[in-house]
């Protein structure tokens, strides 16, 4: 791949790896020519939810710092599997993605007046979403967990004459595309708890930019996702 020398191994593969990382997200975007457009309205509706509310003060709002934890860690963790997913980590990307399921059960918990005393300690109860995101948590479970050889091939498959190998670094899969479909889900899940929030506490808060935002990505994943 190259005639660099490297000082080390770690930095020998943190190198490999980003280049790998490179291509399978090149590989992803060019598999579907809506792929670009799918990912940029989605992160900008994570982004514009979360920053129209920065700066805002939770003090008068129940349990108001744990809900705002909650709302800048999903924006964090959406980040940073789509980054995963578009680089072909999937089982890293699972991980993530099984979180956001989770933080999403716990954000409609406490919003549906369960007291958080009762919460605390406890693993997130599925059945509050909305959606059909509790239907895939047992596998996400599944991978996180490193239960299965099965949830393993998510790390990609090589097929050589000596054998069946798992690639060391990562390669472009189209479940990437059933993975990256799950993150859009969370990600719209999300908007439709966020903008009730944000109308019941705050009061200047304007929808408008958000719903755009919201059929923007909404339409994209339509494309697709049942094309």
């Amino acid at each position: 791949m190259t005639d660099k020398e490297f000082s080390s191994k770690a930095e020998k593969y943190i190198y490999s790896r980003d280049h790998f990382r490179k291509v399978a997200q090149h590989e992803f975007l060019k598999f579907n020519k809506d792929a670009n457009l799918l990912v940029a309205s989605i992160n900008e509706l994570v982004a514009s939810l979360t920053l129209s509310i920065s700066g805002k003060s939770f003090r008068e709002i129940e349990n108001g710092l744990y809900l705002a934890d909650l709302m800048a860690s999903f924006c964090r963790s959406h980040f940073i599997a789509s980054d995963l997913l578009l680089g072909g980590e999937l089982v890293e990307g699972a991980v993530i993605v099984r979180k956001q399921i989770e933080l999403l059960a716990r954000l409609n918990e406490i919003t549906n007046g369960i007291d958080v005393d009762r919460l605390i300690r406890r693993t997130p109860n599925i059945k509050h979403l909305k959606s059909g995101l509790n239907r895939l948590y047992s596998d996400y479970s599944e991978i996180s967990h490193s239960a299965s050889p099965k949830a393993m091939e998510l790390l990609g498959r090589k097929e050589y004459e000596q054998g069946t190998f798992t690639p060391l670094y990562p390669e472009f899969q189209e479940n990437s595309y059933v993975s990256m479909q799950h993150l859009v889900m969370c990600a719209l899940e999300y908007y439709v708890w966020a903008v009730n929030f944000f109308k019941d506490n705050f009061e200047a808060y304007d929808n408008a930019v958000d719903l755009l935002l919201f059929e923007k990505a909404f339409e994209q994943h339509e494309k697709i996702y049942t094309d």
